[in-house]
């Protein structure tokens, strides 16, 4: 009997600790994090996804979400594993549907879907664009003279602006130094240099006027003079800060301008012919453009306004119908922190910085409605010391967050999340 009682009570000694063990692992299994960044669960009627992602220790970066949501199970959401690129991320931009171009020692082609590298190429651009077009990448940018890429390197370590045609293998095929152009003008940041669709032409914008390079015969020709033939409604075109086109002979741009009758110069916008440079000027007198912050998402240019000038609206334009039309953000403060436009145009993000924190609305341009609302935590607070970089891949819905690419004091953090359009 007594041998027994001593049995049962073994069992029930065991099977309590048993117990405490797993109820020690499930614990730890819910709040742990792989890397110490955390994603807040959205606060959204239409997409409830919660996720946890971070950066690694050793300071590259990648991000691991974890999709929750039944509804996106279909979906392939992209992650972008930071330790795959040597040297310090310094920014990451549209390639084409799933694939990415990250910038770090060399330029690197990223395919999210499959987290893994395709290509890369021996390029070292201070800020750079990333221009798709129908048979590869063009690539523009202040060619950097040390032989590394920084995105906030300093003006005198910059040799002028220079352009790379990449092929989809994301081979370089041609390469062009606008500085050595023209003779009697000088060229614009990259913002004023844009390439066609089917690849056959460059347009850009000089100090006293718009210009147009034959890629295959190599030769430029003046499309307009500002002081000659860049008037329109009253106004004169100043500068053509920010161009695309938006057919094979047309473009739209966003710049300065003056009237007819004098005073301080307004934002602008509007549309030129590179045939015959009838030209189009839109003054925006109650909406101050930031120029260099201008962007295209399929048919729409997005025009978000400068800091000091920020209410909480978001002027786009149709570039098709030529049509505008208003975004009106959550709070009048909204903007300030960066918008940022999805590679087809649907969607535009917001980000609101925090002391540890960032928020991250994504909105529907069609609707000017919030679909999908993110924060982004990290203990260290200098990575939100500065605007993140924001990608909107539209076809997975996935969005890319990359903090700290312009601090030198921290490792790039790259973090991605799902949204459901």
């Amino acid at each position: 009997m007594k041998t027994k009682f001593m049995c049962i009570m073994l069992i029930l000694i065991l099977a309590f600790a048993l117990n405490l063990s797993a109820c020690g692992n499930s614990q730890e299994n819910v709040n742990s994090s792989e890397n110490g960044i955390s994603i807040d669960a959205p606060q959204s009627e239409e997409d409830n996804i919660s996720e946890k992602t971070g950066s690694e220790s050793s300071g590259n970066n990648k991000s691991n979400p974890q999709n929750r949501d039944t509804d996106k199970n279909t979906m392939d959401i992209g992650t972008v594993n930071g330790s795959a690129f040597s040297g310090k991320v310094s920014g990451c931009y549209y390639a084409d549907g799933n694939r990415i171009i990250v910038a770090a020692d060399k330029l690197y082609l990223y395919d999210t879907g499959k987290s893994e590298i395709i290509a890369s190429a021996d390029i070292f651009l201070n800020e750079l664009c990333v221009q798709p077009y129908s048979d590869g990448y063009f690539i523009v940018g202040e060619e950097n003279s040390s032989g590394s890429t920084g995105s906030f390197a300093t003006a005198q370590s910059s040799n002028g602006v220079k352009g790379y045609l990449l092929n989809k293998d994301f081979v370089v095929e041609n390469t062009i130094s606008f500085s050595g152009l023209l003779n009697d003008d000088s060229v614009l940041p990259m913002a004023s240099v844009t390439i066609s669709q089917d690849g056959k032409q460059i347009a850009f914008g000089g100090l006293e006027g718009l210009y147009l390079y034959d890629i295959s015969s190599q030769k430029v020709r003046a499309i307009l003079s500002y002081s000659e033939n860049g008037r329109a409604n009253d106004m004169q075109i100043v500068t053509m800060d920010s161009l695309a086109f938006t057919g094979d002979k047309t473009l739209t741009y966003v710049g300065m301008g003056i009237s007819s009758n004098g005073g301080d110069g307004v934002s602008v916008y509007g549309t030129v012919s590179t045939d015959n440079a009838s030209l189009s000027i839109t003054k925006k007198a109650d909406y101050e453009v930031d120029v260099e912050e201008v962007q295209k998402g399929g048919n729409l240019l997005v025009m978000p306004q400068s800091f000091n000038k920020n209410n909480g609206t978001l002027l786009m334009l149709d570039t098709v119908s030529n049509t505008e039309k208003k975004i009106t953000f959550s709070s009048s403060s909204e903007g300030k922190d960066g918008v940022f436009c999805s590679e087809q145009g649907k969607y535009v993000a917001t980000s609101i910085l925090g002391e540890a924190s960032v928020t991250i609305n994504i909105y529907d341009t069609a609707s000017g409605k919030v679909i999908h609302t993110e924060t982004v935590k990290d203990n260290n607070s200098t990575y939100f010391l500065r605007v993140p970089q924001i990608l909107i891949l539209d076809e997975s819905g996935t969005c890319i967050v990359v903090l700290g690419r312009g601090i030198g004091e921290v490792s790039t953090l790259i973090t991605t999340f799902g949204f459901k359009g």
